[in-house]
């Protein structure tokens, strides 16, 4: 696959170099770059498999020193999940390979399991063990150069949040984190480029940042709709109902912009099928939120979370049909309706595309 990539990559420098004369690039350093990342993709199965054989001898070698009572103590517990934290970034940038990262992101595991246990035992404080832990994440996310650790760190610091919001009882903080959550996704999907070219460290933890955005997101949402389950009171759902709705405008916005519709017409017809469509969902921010996941990964071609988004979607869509108070009959003219508009919009798509061919 490499291959076939580097006379492409050759292609687009040569075309860079003609329309932009002071261009400076290394050429060397781009291709190994894409050849590392593609083996990567064509090795995830065996990274996967590596990944839960260095969680295996993790475990091994935890019950080991289990034996010998070291765990016994809270504190020698929290110091060896420090420790693995660290050996684990360690191990990480002594050699790029699929072995190593794989041994180094068990570690990095193992690590916030002895931290979860050793914060269990010194202290009564929940709240004190989850903003500790959350610390614990955020020094990770800063500081690692494994992408997967990077994500992991994301899910913890995200799930230390919302432990803490469980634990104090203030379920409405959660549209506060709804709101970050979804303004970060908006903003690095509006300006992917810009945000890229920043730093080479930026570049790194792009893709497992967004990924941890977007995991953290449909989980938060699903808050919402099992608010029996988890024994939760989260009330004023259209908070997060407007602002999922604003940054989906914000997003069709730019697409729009940048596909160079100008006519009024079209303009009012489409932001007016969006608005009837969306304005229903105010009351069920799960259905705006996963919109957002589908539309800012199609807009910046992240298949992965395309389908994670898409999957998210439907669930919460059948949810959504099932928890509105209305008849059978109401249901399905709802559901005829958003048909019907969707239908209309695809026409005026096609209309407008046949109109503009060349």
């Amino acid at each position: 696959m490499a291959d076939k990539e580097y006379p492409r990559l050759s292609n687009v420098l040569e075309q860079i170099d003609q329309e932009q004369p002071d261009f400076q690039y290394d050429e060397l350093a781009i291709a190994a770059e894409i050849d590392q990342a593609t083996s990567l993709l064509e090795r995830w199965p065996v990274k996967v498999l590596t990944i839960l054989g260095g969680l295996l001898a993790m475990v091994t070698l935890l019950a080991g020193i289990a034996s010998f009572g070291l765990l016994d103590s809270g504190i020698v517990t929290l110091m060896l999940g420090v420790i693995f934290l660290i050996v684990a970034e360690i191990v990480i940038r002594m050699q790029k390979d699929t072995t190593t990262d794989a041994l180094g992101v068990a570690m990095n595991v193992s690590g916030y399991v002895l931290l979860v246990f050793g914060l269990g035992r010194i202290t009564d404080s929940a709240s004190v063990a989850a903003l500790t832990l959350g610390i614990a994440s955020a020094l990770v996310l800063i500081f690692s150069k494994s992408a997967v650790c990077v994500f992991i760190s994301m899910m913890v610091l995200n799930g230390s949040l919302l432990s803490l919001i469980f634990i104090h009882k203030v379920y409405n903080l959660s549209h506060a984190l709804i709101v970050v959550l979804a303004g970060m996704l908006t903003l690095i999907s509006l300006y992917e480029a810009k945000l890229l070219a920043l730093s080479r460290r930026f570049a790194l933890v792009f893709g497992p940042v967004r990924m941890g955005l977007i995991f953290s997101l449909i989980n938060t949402l699903g808050l919402f709709v099992h608010q029996k389950l988890l024994s939760t009171n989260i009330t004023h759902f259209w908070l997060s109902g407007l602002f999922l709705i604003g940054c989906l405008l914000l997003l069709l916005h730019r697409v729009l912009r940048e596909s160079e519709v100008k006519d009024q017409k079209t303009l009012a017809v489409f932001y007016t099928c969006c608005a009837v469509v969306l304005l229903p969902t105010v009351l069920a921010p799960s259905v705006p939120g996963t919109l957002l996941v589908v539309l800012s990964s199609f807009y910046i071609g992240h298949r992965t979370g395309f389908w994670v988004g898409l999957l998210a979607l439907a669930y919460f869509l059948v949810l959504y049909y099932y928890d509105l108070n209305m008849t059978l009959l109401a249901k399905s003219g709802v559901l005829v309706l958003t048909g019907s508009l969707f239908l209309a919009g695809l026409y005026l798509l096609n209309r407008y595309l046949r109109s503009h061919e060349a």
